[in-house]
């Protein structure tokens, strides 16, 4: 197996969305500025007319009303900068995973490296289908009106919809259509770069959860040949049992190394992405308790579910890593330690030591992503939402 095969076989979902956006690491240069050049000039006119959308009618209401749309925007350049700043980071650790699939090793290690890629990719599509129908969710918005002209008529047609408000310096009922078929290029766009970002993340931090998990299996098996003679170690099964305990210590060490990458890559990203998603949940809270039910109100709680299941993504990811080190802390403490000599279990009491300081994923060194910290999150958006309320 080479190194394109394991791409195709393994990140193919990333690599897909990747060069679609301009964020894959392989791609040829000019292509990717080519790309990257076409979205941000897209993005940018789109920022233009949503900020204009609110110069123009300068109200609270469509303040609010652009607020999720302007979010999603810059939450959108915020993970497709990451990778394009760190680029270099993202690559090296997209070859570590390719450099450890191409090692001779062990059939329970291949074992382990499969199943923890079996779950990265399954969680990849699952999160692929969700991003896909919140796309088709949006874009069907103005096929809403003239169904229910037809289903459920007025006197009068209802008037058109767009996908998202915004205000172009043109005859918007001339040019409706073309107008209409820009908005749904944006969704399309936001999608893939979502899509194309958070993949990645998804198969790096996998990636660790698996180097993880290989050391633990080294650990709990390293003393596994120990054996008696007359009350008494022998000597050379004494020896071989402290090189595999070195040799699985190494590869614990390679493997925090790794998740440490992975946060170096992610550490002001994730920062930003929380900020800006208490911004969100704040701001449709407080927009969601005045509306009336309509199309639109159905759109915000639609917005709402998708920030939540993103932000539910993102620090699902740090949790998967601190259960990772949780399962090598018990698995060492389930091994046969105490059948080694003193200075190799000497060293299973510092790896011991070594996992109650887990190697995470955080947001600028402040917030580590788990689940206690999504947790505390939505409640943050709340508290806001109270204060601004009354």
């Amino acid at each position: 197996m080479n190194k394109q095969a394991i791409e195709d076989q393994y990140l193919r979902i990333n690599k897909f969305f990747g060069q679609l956006v301009g964020v894959w690491p392989y791609q040829e240069r000019f292509t990717k500025f080519c790309i990257r050049l076409t979205i941000f000039a897209i993005i940018i006119l789109t920022l233009t007319t949503q900020i204009y959308q609110v110069i123009v009618f300068c109200t609270l209401d469509a303040l609010s009303n652009q607020l999720p749309y302007l979010n999603a925007l810059f939450i959108l350049l915020f993970k497709q900068y990451n990778y394009i700043l760190n680029e270099d980071k993202l690559r090296d650790l997209l070859n570590d995973i390719i450099f450890d699939r191409l090692m001779v090793r062990s059939k329970k290690e291949l074992e382990i490296l499969n199943m923890y890629s079996r779950r990265a990719t399954t969680l990849c599509i699952f999160y692929e289908v969700i991003v896909i129908f919140s796309a088709i969710m949006f874009i069907m918005i103005p096929t809403i009106p003239p169904i229910l002209n037809i289903i459920m008529p007025l006197n009068e047609s209802r008037d058109r919809e767009f996908i998202y408000p915004t205000y172009f310096f043109i005859d918007e009922e001339k040019y409706y259509y073309p107008i209409l078929t820009y908005m749904a290029t944006v969704i399309l766009i936001v999608s893939s770069v979502y899509l194309a970002c958070d993949t990645n993340l998804v198969q790096i931090v996998h990636h660790g959860c698996a180097l993880l998990a290989i050391s633990g299996y080294h650990f709990k098996h390293a003393v596994d040949d120990m054996k008696f003679s007359n009350g008494n170690y022998i000597d050379l099964l004494m020896d071989e049992t402290y090189k595999k305990v070195k040799q699985s210590i190494k590869a614990h060490k390679t493997a925090v190394e790794y998740v440490d990458k992975i946060d170096a890559c992610h550490i002001y990203y994730f920062l930003l992405i929380i900020g800006m998603i208490v911004l969100a949940f704040t701001g449709t809270f407080l927009k969601l308790s005045t509306m009336e039910i309509e199309i639109r109100f159905f759109t915000f709680c639609g917005y709402t579910v998708a920030q939540l299941t993103h932000l539910f993504f993102l620090t699902i990811m740090g949790q998967f890593l601190i259960n990772a080190n949780d399962e090598i802390f018990n698995t060492i403490y389930e091994a046969h330690w105490y059948n080694g000599s003193s200075r190799t279990q000497s060293l299973y009491v510092l790896v011991l030591r070594k996992c109650l300081n887990p190697p995470t994923l955080t947001g600028g060194g402040l917030i580590v992503l788990n689940l206690d910290s999504f947790v505390q999150i939505l409640k943050l958006s709340f508290s806001y939402y109270t204060v601004f309320r009354s």
